[in-house]
């Protein structure tokens, strides 16, 4: 869950950003994976025939590509990873035409640089996607092989999901947009390898899906938008899409944590609005909680516990919130006397309730630390730290998976028996995760949703909006 304000969002950025390399890539918390991630690109000219294929390989910080593409004029060719993953037709914003490969959209550009410059630029000066030029023999053929530490795998410099686009002429390395580089002639959309997911596309051009919840009885995945409140209804088993309220209702303007009780109750955190919404299965507003007057409130995220109460938490005022089950809404907890201390930007965000009964466990965005809270004695414990832009939690027995939105990956942490300590144990991209906000658990899977809530910033979000629904890890 995440500030909905621009100027929330805008104030996030400069909290919790990671410094940058002399290339440009974000360090991260990264777990110990048993195999390096890797990805491929099938080379297609604009008629779909196959002409060649890029490989990647994730090594350290950086990414290892290797590139042979077939049918091009002898020479050096302009290459650079583009921002959208689409190899279609579509407007090229510089000529203002439609051109084969425009859908692929500008250069990926993670340092929001808006400068074209050479493969040796940090990425707050030129494109991340500036890589170096394909060299075509008298036969055709072109291969190239580097490593570039201005992409990555995963992470904000992630280039999964995005595509590699190859131009009929050289790069001069100076010239924006594109380098002079000319007509996109070869395109692949750059693919995990040995992944399998599904998405759920939603039909709103605003809909920046911030919230999941799963009602197993139904068969049915709720989302809803950050920006209007809308709130959607998904069949799991078929992906079609029907809308379960609209955004206004009661006064919801939006839609952040969602969580479906034992009566099949959808529970809504209202964010700025301070308030906690709960509707019928039917769609129907049931009630509107109010938290306390407060020039800054943001109810953020909530959770049913095994004890019948529903516990809330803002992002912004120190204090948990606790509906009981008569509805009434009261400050459960205060934390200005905990060891949780808040800070600028997004503080306690997800939460989730232990299956004993026994805990809570809360994620604080701004810190990256994890926190358990005992039900019985309000006693504060930090679980772990090193979990830096943690936003939704999805509790499996002692499996916690964390959506880490403007990481880009959803991590895996084993706890102990007594929820008290914890440990990294594994991160996932996906097929290129775009701001993962919140988790839900369908059937023996994991659906995660893609917020874009980094484009509130500026930038053009990638449509139509998704959830990924995927094994898990």
């Amino acid at each position: 869950m995440r500030h909905l304000t621009i100027l929330g969002v805008l104030a996030l950025a400069s909290t919790v950003g990671h410094s940058a390399s002399a290339g440009g890539a974000q360090p991260m918390n990264m777990a110990p994976a048993s195999t390096p991630l890797s990805a491929t690109a099938a080379l297609r000219d604009p008629a779909g025939q196959l002409l060649g294929t890029a490989t990647f390989r994730q090594v350290g910080q950086g990414v290892q590509v290797s590139v042979e593409a077939r049918g091009l004029t002898p020479g050096q060719h302009g290459m650079h990873v583009h921002e959208s993953g689409r190899c279609a037709p579509g407007v090229d914003p510089a000529m203002n035409t439609v051109v084969p490969f425009g859908a692929a959209g500008g250069h990926f550009d993670p340092g929001m640089s808006r400068n074209h410059d050479d493969p040796q630029a940090p990425n707050k000066y030129g494109h991340g996607g500036d890589v170096p030029m394909l060299n075509v023999g008298a036969d055709g053929v072109g291969r190239s092989n580097f490593t570039s530490d201005k992409i990555s795998l995963t992470g904000m410099n992630g280039i999964l999901n995005r595509t590699l686009v190859i131009h009929a002429n050289p790069d001069d390395y100076k010239s924006d947009p594109a380098g002079m580089s000319g007509a996109r002639q070869r395109c692949g959309v750059i693919a995990r390898d040995g992944l399998t997911t599904r998405d759920y596309a939603l039909p709103g051009a605003q809909d920046f899906p911030e919230g999941v919840a799963y009602d197993a009885r139904r068969g049915v995945i709720y989302t809803g938008s950050a920006v209007n409140g809308t709130i959607y209804a998904v069949d799991a088993a078929s992906g079609a899409v029907t809308k379960f309220q609209e955004g206004g209702a009661l006064g919801r303007q939006a839609a952040l944590g969602l969580k479906v009780d034992p009566q099949g109750r959808l529970w809504i955190a209202g964010g700025a609005q301070g308030t906690v919404s709960i509707l019928s299965p039917a769609g129907m507003t049931l009630k509107v909680l109010q938290t306390p007057e407060s020039p800054n409130p943001y109810v953020n995220d909530l959770t049913p516990a095994p004890d019948g109460n529903v516990y809330v938490t803002d992002s912004t005022r120190p204090v948990i919130f606790r509906v009981d089950r008569d509805l009434n809404l009261t400050a459960w907890l205060d934390l200005a006397n905990t060891p949780i201390k808040y800070g600028p930007g997004i503080n306690l965000n997800g939460i989730a309730a232990t299956p004993d009964g026994r805990y809570l466990l809360a994620m604080q965005l701004n810190t990256g630390e994890l926190w358990r809270i005992d039900l019985r004695t309000k006693a504060v414990r930090k679980v772990m730290g090193g979990l830096m832009n943690g936003d939704g939690l999805l509790l499996d027995g002692r499996t916690l998976y964390v959506a880490r939105n403007k990481d880009q990956v959803v991590s895996k942490v084993s706890l102990a028996a007594d929820y008290g300590s914890g440990q990294l144990v594994a991160e996932e991209p996906l097929r290129g995760l775009r701001f993962p906000a919140t988790l839900a658990l369908v059937g023996g899977e994991l659906v995660v949703t893609q917020a874009q809530l980094d484009k509130l910033m500026g930038g053009t979000p990638e449509t139509p909006f998704r959830l990924t629904r995927f094994g898990k890890f």
